[in-house]
Formats: structure tokens, sequence, C-alpha cells
């Protein structure tokens, strides 16, 4: 079981295989999650290196961003009780998307208000953003996580998912999570 602890500890995630489990055909495309609780909420914190060409929106950093998973983005999927889920993208400009769900890809809520405060550094190497999602955007119950990476025409996995084309809404197929307590 995969353990959200209480930062400063931190659950790190590797995205580093195609979303079926297959080796990632391109050495270096990888991204990862960090996570961890505070008493404000879940902290993630997301980066991966720069592709040669990056696709980023014509937005300024910090900024929701709809249809975020068309850039180069990392998302992590947080699945709760009765098949609610929270969508959590963190694009390679410095921008983000949340989205809940109570199934498969039945949006519920967009949280077009929520202004986070994002924080975004880009070097050399590559990008990395933290956002904190409060306690109320996140499903009740806590029980299972995945994370994914999309870079170019690459769909990238921590945990991979079955069928014939990328599909990360699978939250029944997610590995099991919880908060750690303390």
């Amino acid at each position: 079981m995969l353990c959200i602890p209480r930062a400063p500890r931190e659950l790190t995630l590797p995205i580093d295989r195609m979303w079926s489990g297959a080796p990632c055909p391109e050495l270096g495309r990888h991204g990862w999650v960090r996570l961890a609780w505070e008493p404000q909420g879940v902290v993630l914190v997301a980066g991966m290196p720069h592709p040669p060409v990056s696709r980023v929106p014509d937005a300024p950093i910090g900024r929701r961003v709809p249809d975020l998973w068309n850039y180069d983005v990392v998302e992590c999927f947080l699945a709760g009780a009765g098949g609610r889920y929270l969508e959590v993208e963190l694009g390679a400009g410095g921008h983000f998307l949340l989205l809940s769900f109570d199934a498969p890809r039945r949006l519920v809520d967009d949280h077009a208000g929520f202004q986070p405060a994002l924080a975004f550094e880009t070097s050399p190497r590559g990008w990395r953003a933290r956002l904190c999602v409060p306690w109320v955007l996140l499903p009740p119950e806590l029980c299972a996580l995945n994370a994914f990476a999309i870079v170019g025409a690459l769909h990238l996995a921590h945990h991979p998912l079955p069928g014939d084309v990328p599909d990360f809404h699978q939250p029944a197929r997610f590995p099991p999570a919880a908060l750690e307590r303390g």
C-alpha cells in the first residue's frame, strides 16, 4: 500500500514506463510526483526533464489551463470512496488543472475558481511545480492513487493500466493508498 506521509517526509512516485507497463523507448523521458500531507492539505510536487521540443500553452505562469493534458504535463489521480477521484495536473510551463469526478470520466467539478499558490521553477535539467490541494477538494476516504506523465507522444505511468490505448481514468485499477497517520 502507498502511504502519503506527513511533511517533511514524502512519498515519491516515479513515472518511468509506458502507460501499458512497457519500458519507455526514450531514455531520460520520465516524470515524478512527490506527495506529503500537512495541516492545509496534500502537497504535490511534480516534474520532469525538458524534452527536445516542449509543448507548453501560451498562458501566464500560475494559471489554470483547460485541457492541459494536450501539453507536457504530470498528472496525479487521487481516488476515494464511492468511485470519486481528483485529477491534479501540473504542466511544464507552470500551469495547473484540477478536475473532480464521481465515476470514470464523469466530471462533477472543474474547480474553475480554485487559485492555488503554485510554485514553479525551471532549470537546464527540467522543471518542477508545487501545489497544495486543500482537504476540502480531496475525495473522501482516500483509497488509491496513480501518477502519469504526457510528454510529446509518450503516455507514461507510475502503475501501468490495461487497454489498447492510454486511459488514465481507471481508478479501480490504481494501487491502494492511504494517508499515514501521525
